[in-house]
């Protein structure tokens, strides 16, 4: 079929646009040869023609919706530049990922955001994975290069390139962090911290803020890594190339100087920056012409400190060397304020900071010296020949203080020990540039570009001639553009460069005279060479990406570099800076032999007899350095990183697609597809060919080969054999053959299709003529049935309505009679109430008449009884007034008398008890009242503080759970550091190690022991006094718990605070001179095999015994120096992985606690606190141990192994299955892992572990640990590897996990937290197998993936791939859909799991048991029959 035929209707196709560069557009009609023009409907609804004049000029055919957003370019079917750009568009905007695969090349945009894909985390992911099977990211490159050096042995290198502000530096650093990380270890010295400590140094002195970029390097610059025998990183060089040394002296608008410019001036307050006598970064003519002096989001302060940071840890810098440096570079500032006038401030500063004579260098800035006729004249220069010399010294000093400081960082990153075995290059180059003016810097970095996109180009073609090979295939030359011309052009004989240096030793040598030569020499010779129609002094190279016109004016300066021989010869006098103009030759310029390192560029102008065989241009020593590039390049295995921009405006996530095809063009990318579509770029091995294409067969499967039944297939479905071609594990296709293929196999499917639907309809169509015929007869039934029904109804009605006449006539009649009877007897109780209310009248007037009567009268009688007793009563009231007087007079008398008074008073004193009695008893009942009430509030208040204090228990928990982690974490670390120190130490002896590398060692290892025991004070402090606003509390409740303590009484005694000796028995002695033996047997000589048959924590119960007894025979000093041998044999002895004993030794000895019984004389705090540490860490050696044997297991056994059989040959995915050149197979014969071996390794811990009788809590931990390792791993791994992402990977991970629970739960360790673990990986395998159409489907997904982050949902949407033609890709929409639901629940934002997180252990509290030397029975084995019992 050909491809023509593929333009069918609802076809997509590209069609060129000017604001997009290409937009899709769909068929309305089929297209037949001789068509002049193809009717196209737009993605915005629009119609349009496009006219078709031939075949070829019909427009790409769009790719089949299966690839859209596939991370391999050169895995699409058609493969042109609106495919590639459509794609990137796709991955870059919908899916949001930076990074793309196109064949060998990673394709990496620069998102101008931070994003969290780069964490330590990321690059355990990365590591040892294969570079097919993860998604595209700059670390799997990274592992490539690594594992094909460690496995082939050979150097290799990372090229990585782009246009300023694409992300190249950025893309270098995460490089060398990953190859610091993956190529360091605990053994090893600090090589790979010095490695990424010399970014942040040359980021200062090299790096600077551009319209396009805030942190553009403004050099070249090649990092080769040393790895030694182990894949460990021993060493490392660094070469530089073509420094832009006019920026010190000059930047355009919106642009700063080099970073350490403003880094000092911001930094300027420091007590040692006083003495620069720096201003503010505006003072400065070196750093104000940009009119940009902050960048925003940066610190300049901040970052001079990681600058110095950085300056310490590679150890070749001390504070002085450092100050040294600074003064240099603020001697440089102060140089360009010099405005050469008498009594000048900035020149005396100038001369003060670098130690030169200031009269001498205000002369020879102002003169230049002249040799004529052999005499010697000196000559003044003009104000603009004076500042021209000025700068032209301040960008000698600072290119020979970046060369200078080069070497000495190459000098700190060399290795101390052995030579390096191989090696990885990261070259961060700049990208081809073109401006409104280029000029010189532009023609350099475009030549570069040139010999680069040559290698490339030539590399990519011999892949291809060696893969086909590889396959015997029949092998036919590609053609592909070479730029053999234009280099030609650039560096042959006679070429541009050529005659640049030839016009440059002219004495009287101009800009315009070298362009005339060049339009002389190859207007009409060279096809790449043109001239502008409108200028004479500027010419036109057309590159390989795209055409520039260079202006020539400045080249010949630019090239000759030059500076006075006067100034420099006053700098070489200064001690400060004499030692940065002596690396070179008399001349000032480094010889060939000095290029390998660095190559100063720049020669020394004299008014002496010139020494011509010195002077070395910048363009010849450039293209010198570049040819001994290029030469490393084709001695290493290159790996190739393309970093593009995707907008000018640095603007996140928005793509601008005429930038994007720019840069496509210009990198190389379209290239490297071109020359795959030029031979065979669809590729697919026999199995997944014949799994997709099985329905083309038209008939069974012979008893042949797979690749039998593919031959025979493919002549019948595309009859030319030049299309397809046959490898020996592959079959390879031409460009949009595979299309073809899809478009067959799609009718296929459809003819099927209608076949079904016609079966499926026909026999829908008879089971509906069969239900309306039996509708139609149930309809019959019921009517005639309806019908005698209402007969029957009517004669009922007929009946009903004579009954109801009669029964309502008699109901009327009735009616008139009840009403006549009912008015009778109501009028006849009316008459006789009358009479009755009439009588009752008459009866209340006659009793009404007798009560007035008798009340009458009785007024008349009381009315005289009161006149009579009023006459009784004045009659009394005179007779008593007279015996009262008789009776004062009386009393008068008697009162004069003394007795009289006594017995009044005694009267009064009796009154006065009563009362007190009295008010007693009512204060005493208040006070009971008040007694109760504050009683009642008591008990309020007590439940109040109570539910506080539960409350605040929680908090102090959880507190106390992040303390210990922070603990144990620093445990570790100190370990770690610990182990380094020692190794450094010992290295010593072999190899001579810095000084100040030692004493930082061990400074650090201070201040981290420090930093853990303070950490581990205030945890103990926490611990035992909780929260302040809580004593009185605690108080209170003690006060509470009185009466019960002193009803336990003595049951709960304190021990005796002092142990006599004698007082203890049933010890071990053991004699001084013994000791050592003891611990070499109990301890360091332990094998084993003989501690796994000793009885549990026997060498644990001696040493115990031997303490007691020491410290109870009066001698604590030598019990406390047992105690610290033991601590540190068993420290020691943890080094060693084979001492499996000492775990339980460690512990046992934590048990035994050293004073739990008799307290020593001694403080064993610091010692109990060092078992403590010790247990922790036996318990981290132990679980790191099985995570080591673990790591390689977890992601193929839970995600790829297919432990439900027959589940992986549903389909496969329309992808090219092209493998890289880091493919490692798995040995034939070896074992696959499966979860088989992870549960054999978790069974082998857990008999350990029951073994040695460690507490269920103790192991509900462990395996929380190990559980946990196993859920990161394995999730990190599917949220990186679109290959895993489906329906079928999702089904068999959740069965996977399920014997995994089955495990733990088989062993009880599902209450520990190691099952709550698991549920992560659990939901991401059923949001895989969950349905992904609609709105329900969204919300339940949601409420499903409750654990997972946001991020982690939309990356698994993002990836899922559907492995079959029954399942369909997750929309755009539906992934929006999600997002939005997302929004309104609270998820973390995490991506990735962090696999090196530790949770804290606890390690439960046990009462050991009494021992007695007479209870141990004590094996010869052990020879320690010199211990005599006590």
């Amino acid at each position: 079929m050909a491809t023509t035929n593929l333009y069918t209707k609802g076809a997509c196709v590209w069609v060129p646009d000017p604001e997009d560069v290409w937009v899709s557009a769909r068929l309305l009609r089929d297209f037949c040869p001789g068509d002049e023009q193809l009717q196209l409907e737009l993605s915005d609804g629009r119609e349009m023609s496009h006219p078709v004049t031939q075949t070829s000029g019909l427009p790409p055919l769009g790719n089949p919706d299966i690839l859209e957003g596939e991370n391999d370019l050169t895995a699409l079917s058609f493969l042109h530049e609106p495919a590639v750009l459509h794609n990137l568009h796709v991955r870059f905007l919908d899916y949001n990922s930076i990074y793309t695969y196109c064949g060998i090349v990673l394709v990496a945009i620069n998102p101008y955001e931070q994003l969290p894909i780069y964490g330590e985390e990321v690059i355990d992911a990365y590591s040892g994975q294969d570079m097919a099977d993860m998604e595209p990211h700059v670390f799997s490159v990274a592992e490539e290069a690594y594992r094909t050096m460690t496995r082939e042995e050979t150097n290799q290198s990372i090229i990585i390139s782009g246009e300023s502000g694409s992300g190249k530096t950025v893309s270098a650093k995460f490089t060398m962090r990953y190859f610091a990380v993956v190529g360091g270890a605990v053994q090893q010295t600090s090589v790979e911290d010095r490695v990424l400590a010399s970014n942040p140094i040359m980021e200062a002195i090299g790096n600077a803020k551009t319209t396009r970029n805030d942190n553009s390097s403004r050099f070249g610059k090649y990092i080769e890594i040393g790895f030694g025998q182990n894949g460990d990183i021993i060493g490392a060089n660094m070469r530089t190339y073509l420094l832009e040394k006019s920026r010190v002296v000059f930047q355009a608008p919106m642009e700063r100087n080099y970073h350490i410019f403003y880094q000092l001036c911001a930094s300027r307050d420091l007590p040692e920056m006083r003495a620069l006598k720096l201003g503010p970064a505006e003072h400065f003519r070196y750093t104000n012409q940009g009119e940009e002096t902050q960048i925003p989001g940066t610190d300049d302060a901040v970052e001079l400190d990681r600058t110095r940071n950085a300056f310490t840890i590679l150890g070749r810098h001390s504070v002085l060397h450092q100050m040294e440096l600074y003064q240099i570079l603020a001697a440089v500032l102060h140089l360009g304020n010099v405005k050469i006038q008498a009594d000048d401030r900035s020149l005396a500063l100038f001369s003060k900071l670098l130690g030169v004579e200031c009269a001498q260098m205000a002369h020879w800035l102002c003169h230049r010296r002249l040799a004529v006729g052999g005499e010697m004249l000196v000559k003044p220069m003009s104000g603009q020949q004076a500042s021209d010399a000025r700068d032209a010294l301040a960008k000698h000093i600072y290119g020979q203080l970046f060369t200078w400081t080069v070497l000495r960082l190459n000098a700190a990153l060399q290795g101390q020990r052995e030579q390096p075995k191989s090696f990885i290059g990261v070259l961060d180059i700049y990208g081809f540039e073109t401006f409104d003016r280029n000029s010189f810097e532009q023609f350099c970095i475009n030549y570069a570009n040139e010999k680069l996109q040559q290698q490339f180009n030539r590399h990519v073609f011999q892949l291809e001639q060696e893969e086909y090979m590889r396959e015997e295939l029949p092998w036919r030359r590609i053609e592909f553009s070479d730029n053999q011309p234009c280099i030609t052009l650039l560096e042959g004989p006679l070429g541009l460069l050529d005659l640049l240096d030839e016009e440059c030793r002219m004495p009287k040598g101009s800009d315009e005279n070298w362009a005339q030569k060049l339009y002389d020499q190859h207007l009409t010779r060279s096809a790449h060479f043109r001239k502008p129609r409108m200028s004479n002094t500027a010419f036109i190279i057309l590159h390989f990406a795209d055409t520039v016109q260079y202006e020539c004016e400045g080249f010949l300066d630019k090239n000759r570099d030059t500076v006075f021989e006067e100034p420099i010869n006053i700098m070489k006098a200064s001690q400060l800076v004499a030692e940065l103009f002596q690396q070179g030759a008399a001349g000032g310029a480094l010889t060939l032999l000095t290029l390998k390192s660095s190559i100063p560029n720049g020669s020394l102008r004299s008014g002496k007899r010139p020494h011509r065989e010195h002077k070395l241009t910048v363009g010849f020593q450039f293209r010198q350095s570049l040819q001994l590039l290029m030469d490393t390049l084709n001695s290493t295995t290159p790996h190739y990183i393309r970093c593009i921009k995707p907008n000018d405006l640095k603007k996140p996530f928005e793509f601008d697609p005429k930038r994007i095809v720019q840069q496509l063009r210009a990198c190389g990318v379209l290239e490297t597809i071109r020359i795959s579509a030029a031979g065979y770029p669809s590729r697919w091995t026999y199995e997944d060919f014949f799994s997709r294409y099985r329905v083309l067969l038209r008939q069974s499967p012979g008893q042949g080969t797979i690749k039998t039944d593919c031959q025979r297939a493919l002549q019948e479905l595309i009859p030319d054999s030049e299309l397809y071609c046959f490898g020996k594990t592959k079959v390879f296709f031409r460009a949009g053959q595979v299309a073809v293929l899809e478009k067959l196999r799609g009718e296929r499917l459809h003819a099927a299709v209608v076949t079904i639907q016609s079966r499926v309809k026909g026999w829908m169509a008879r089971r509906r003529y069969l239900h309306i015929c039996w509708a139609v007869l149930t309809l019959q039934r019921y009517t005639r049935g309806r019908l005698v029904r209402r007969l029957a109804h009517t004669l009922r009605y007929t009946h009903a309505a004579l009954v109801v006449q009669k029964t309502y006539r008699m109901l009327v009649v009735r009616q008139l009679y009840l009403m006549i009877r009912e008015a009778t007897i109501t009028i006849q109780a009316y008459i006789r109430g009358m009479l009755a209310r009439r009588a009752y009248r008459e009866l209340l007037q006659q009793r009404a008449a007798i009560l007035l009567q008798a009340t009458v009268r009785g007024w008349l009688q009381r009315r005289a009884f009161g006149r009579i007793r009023a006459a009784v009563v004045l009659l009394q009231c005179c007779v008593r007034r007279q015996a009262a007087r008789k009776e004062l007079r009386k009393l008068r008398a008697e009162a004069r008398s003394v007795e009289k008074y006594r017995e009044l008073n005694k009267g009064m004193e009796v009154k006065l008890m009563q009362l007190q009695l009295r008010a007693d008893h009512q204060e005493l009942q208040a006070l009971k009242v008040e007694g109760e009430s504050l009683k009642k509030e008591k008990e309020d208040l007590s439940t109040h503080l109570l539910q506080q204090e539960k409350s605040q228990v929680g908090d102090m928990k959880a507190e106390l759970e992040e303390e210990r982690r922070r603990y144990q974490g620093l445990l570790r670390e100190f370990t770690r550091l610990e182990q380094r120190y020692e190794n450094l130490r010992d290295m010593s002896a072999l190899a001579e190690v810095p000084t100040c590398q030692q004493k930082q060692h061990k400074s650090e290892k201070i201040r981290l022991r420090i930093k853990i025991v303070l950490i581990g004070q205030s945890t103990c402090a926490n611990t035992k006094k909780g929260f302040p606003s809580r004593r009185w509390c605690l108080s209170g409740t003690k006060t509470r718990l009185g009466p019960l303590r002193s009803f336990v009484g003595p049951a709960v005694a304190s021990p005796p605070l002092q142990a006599k000796a004698g007082d203890v028995t049933g010890l071990l002695e053991c004699k001084k001179r013994d000791e050592g033996r003891l611990i070499k047997n109990l301890i360091t000589d332990l094998r084993a095999s003989l501690a796994a048959s000793l009885p549990l924590g026997l060498p644990a119960q001696v040493l115990f015994l031997c303490v007691r007894q020491a410290d109870c025979s009066g001698e604590p000093t030598r019990a406390h120096a047992l105690c610290s041998t033991s601590i540190a044999a068993i420290k020691a002895s943890l080094k060693v992985p084979a001492h499996g004993q000492t775990t339980l030794m460690t512990k046992r000895m934590g048990w035994y606690g050293l004073d739990n019984f008799v307290p020593l004389t001694f403080n064993t705090s610091e010692l109990n606190r060092t078992l403590s540490d010790l247990c922790i860490q036996a318990y981290q050696q132990l679980l790191s141990i099985t995570e080591s044997r673990l790591q390689s297991l977890i992601v193929p056994a839970v995600l790829e192994t297919e432990t439900i059989p027959g589940l992986s040959g549903s389909g496969s995915k329309l992808v090219g299955s092209r493998r890289r050149t880091g493919s490692d197979p798995r040995a034939a014969g070896a074992e696959a892992p499966s979860m088989v071996m992870v549960l054999r390794e978790m069974s082998a811990l857990h008999t350990a572990m029951n073994q040695q009788e460690l507490p269920i809590r103790l192991q509900e931990q462990a395996f929380r640990q190990i559980t946990y390792l196993l859920v990161a791993t394995a999730l990190n791994s599917l949220i990186l590897r679109k290959d895993l992402c489906c329906w079928n990977c999702g089904l068999q991970t959740r069965y996977n996990l399920s014997l995994l629970e089955d495990w733990l739960r088989a062993r009880g360790l599902q209450e520990g937290g190691a099952v709550a673990t698991l549920e992560p990986l659990i939901q991401a395998a059923q949001l895989l197998q969950m349905s992904k159409n609609s709105d329900a489907d969204a919300k339940a997904l949601v409420q499903t993936c409750h654990v997972l982050s946001t991020q982690q949902i939309v990356k698994l949407l993002t990836l899922y791939s559907p492995q079959s033609g029954a399942e369909e890709r997750v929309t755009l929409n539906f992934i929006r859909i999600v997002q939005v639901q997302l929004e309104s629940v609270i998820y973390s934002s995490y991506l990735l799991l962090d696999v090196r997180r530790v949770f804290p252990v606890i390690f439960p509290r046990h009462t050991p048991p009494l021992l007695n030397a007479e209870q141990l029975a004590i094996p010869e084995c052990l020879k320690i029959s010199f211990l005599r019992k006590t």
